[in-house]
């Protein structure tokens, strides 16, 4: 008996999945022929989409049409909106006259269409769940109060998800931006810093203090110094113990204190190489090639430049072309260095006649660097 009831319950509960999951197809049937039809969504894509959007409630595709067309007015092919709708298919339960078109209006004044308004869209996929009067347009006129310009504003909020800060985030970017002001930095170079990373202006306004004191006490490098931004920048970033074993690199060298500080206010993006790197570019620089902490401060976009694939390939070709009396004290290193890839290619062309293959022995170096 025991055994019966056990077969006929196995059954019965399988029976009841294949009629819940047929009831399920059934019920996102209609959103996906829309999506297929209208959208040219492959079906696979389509029932994904229908359940990661939770669309199985949309009993009509009236409102998915108005969205659809709402989309198109404002500038999007259908290429963009199937990206758009991929990434937040929930855009599609939105309100196209209550919710989506007041605030696709406000990002259109600003300047945003096509690309850029999905790029917007995709990286904050709950902007039509936050409030327009309450959120969206006091965040963009705050924005519009610092960097003025409507194109600098467009900037700041592609390249950060600006729409996730609080409030409270938002006072707090008033604040650094007035502590900014109070050290001295002009109005175009606080945009510069807002624009470089757009979250180092909402950071903690302590963490903003200390680092502050750090890159004008420990770095030297004072706010009336056109380098000092991006040293905050920098600094935001890493930590007081970081950076004291990146100086023990290039004390190791025989770099001093003041050699560094030197460099660092020069080339700030050197406090985000590891102590790896720097000790790898030091080795080549310092012990192969004899270059001085005094010559590498003045050549400080060394420090900048991949060795393995820039570096070092180039320097093989200019040991060639001296070798063979095609050139003398120069050009130097650094100059080649700094060529861009086509215009350095250009410049190996010159010297093919006397060493066939010139240019294809430096893309096998760099090829073998990768």
């Amino acid at each position: 008996m025991f055994r019966i009831s056990t077969f006929f319950r196995s059954h019965l509960h399988r029976y009841s999945t294949v009629i819940q999951s047929f009831g399920d197809q059934q019920q996102q049937q209609p959103i996906i022929n829309y999506l297929t039809t209208s959208l040219k969504f492959s079906k696979q894509d389509a029932i994904t989409l229908s359940s990661k959007g939770n669309l199985t409630h949309l009993k009509s595709t009236l409102n998915s049409d108005l969205i659809l067309q709402t989309l198109k007015n404002y500038g999007l092919t259908l290429t963009q909106i199937k990206q758009l709708i991929f990434s937040v298919p929930k855009i599609l339960t939105c309100k196209a006259g209550k919710t989506l078109e007041p605030k696709l209006k406000v990002f259109q004044e600003l300047g945003l269409s096509g690309s850029d308004l999905v790029v917007l869209i995709r990286r904050n996929p709950d902007v039509f769940g936050f409030g327009l009067h309450t959120r969206i347009i006091p965040g963009v006129n705050l924005l519009k109060g610092y960097l003025g310009d409507d194109q600098n504003v467009v900037e700041f909020i592609t390249k950060s998800r600006w729409l996730y800060c609080t409030n409270y985030s938002m006072k707090r970017l008033s604040t650094n931006m007035q502590m900014l002001k109070d050290i001295g930095l002009s109005n175009e170079r606080i945009v510069r810093f807002m624009l470089s990373n757009p979250e180092s202006s909402m950071v903690n306004t302590k963490l903003l203090v200390d680092r502050l004191k750090f890159v004008e006490e420990k770095l030297g490098v004072s706010p009336r110094v056109g380098s000092f931004v991006h040293a905050l920048s920098v600094a935001l970033y890493v930590s007081d113990v970081e950076v004291e074993g990146k100086m023990k690199v290039f004390r190791s060298f025989g770099w001093s204190d003041s050699d560094i500080a030197l460099l660092f206010r020069h080339q700030p993006y050197c406090l985000n190489k590891s102590e790896g790197n720097i000790r790898e570019k030091l080795e080549f620089l310092m012990r192969n090639l004899g270059y001085t902490p005094a010559y590498l401060i003045r050549c400080h976009t060394f420090f900048t430049f991949s060795l393995s694939k820039r570096v070092v390939p180039r320097n093989k070709m200019l040991m060639i072309l001296k070798e063979k009396g095609l050139v003398g004290d120069k050009p130097m290193l650094i100059t080649l260095a700094s060529y861009p890839e086509l215009k350095f290619l250009d410049y190996l062309r010159g010297f093919e006649g006397d060493v066939p293959g010139l240019c294809e022995m430096y893309m096998d170096s760099v090829r073998r660097a990768c």
